[in-house]
């Protein structure tokens, strides 16, 4: 499928930003990142694709007075809610509005000197690796921010447990259509694992996630379904024009079809996160 395009990125988010918060899956995996991450004390961090700031203000909890955390997101929307709660609680955190996938030409010292190469001890990017049009580029990028045996904390959605996801994804072949990210490349944790070793970080270790929300749907929820999805902005493209009709008929036949006797399909919200130093 083709790359993901910034702008469309940015678009869907930017859509998104209002609601973000209000979905516990969120929260629960930004909890996951700051024990995966473990932010010390002092610490320089650099919160990649932050949104409303859910890692970004629990860093900075970590961090406390003696560290800082750097911000940024492509999505103006979502950045207008973190700086809603930054300015509303106080916080230190520089927020930058800015494409994740290339950062030499963004100012990230906090001196206003450079570029910040090599003054992060730790650099997170949640929920947002397979919207990159190049993700190993991306964290090759990344990498050249970090100072020696600084960590990079990243993840990708474990294969097929969003079900939205997984059907349109099967049946956009048939519509001409595909989805707005490439995710074609996660296989497993082994995926990830590999991409942190080709970025030339040494990886620490990859794991399943916790399952953070779970969701069950009945084969006669299949139609209901397909219609909360494509109002959304993450697959809004299998909903507009001549092609609705059609693909909401392929969703619902191939969602009866993995449904099989049973008639349910479950949803689990779990990830691989991977953790990667740099060397």
């Amino acid at each position: 499928m083709p790359p993901s395009n910034p702008s469309t990125i940015a678009s869907i988010y930017n859509e998104r930003s209002t609601a973000y918060d209000t979905a516990t899956f969120h929260h629960h995996l930004a909890e996951e990142y700051i024990r995966a991450a473990a932010p010390q004390p002092g610490a320089h961090v650099l919160d990649l694709a932050c949104g409303t700031g859910l890692v970004t203000f629990l860093a900075e909890a970590q961090v406390g007075p003696t560290g800082y955390v750097v911000g940024v997101d492509i999505s103006e929307g979502m950045l207008e809610v973190a700086r809603e709660k930054a300015q509303r609680t106080g916080s230190r955190v520089t927020f930058h509005q800015h494409d994740i996938s290339d950062l030499t030409d963004l100012d990230l010292n906090r001196g206003g000197e450079g570029n910040g190469t090599g003054q992060f001890d730790l650099i997170t990017c949640a929920a947002a690796l397979v919207l990159l049009p190049d993700p190993l580029a991306a964290i090759r990028c990344w990498a050249s921010l970090l100072r020696e045996g600084g960590r990079l904390v990243t993840d990708v959605a474990a294969r097929d447990v969003h079900v939205p996801a997984r059907i349109f994804e099967r049946i956009g072949p048939e519509l001409g259509l595909s989805l707005l990210w490439d995710q074609s490349w996660v296989k497993g944790e082994e995926s990830l694992a590999g991409l942190l070793r080709e970025a030339g970080l040494v990886v620490e270790r990859v794991y399943l996630s916790p399952v953070f929300q779970v969701k069950e749907y009945k084969v006669d929820q299949a139609g209901e379904l397909f219609e909360q999805a494509v109002w959304g902005p993450m697959f809004k493209n299998f909903g507009v024009g001549s092609v609705r009709d059609k693909a909401k008929r392929l969703f619902v036949e191939r969602f009866a079809e993995e449904a099989g006797e049973e008639g349910v399909l479950v949803d689990e919200a779990k990830m691989y996160i991977g953790v990667a130093v740099k060397r």
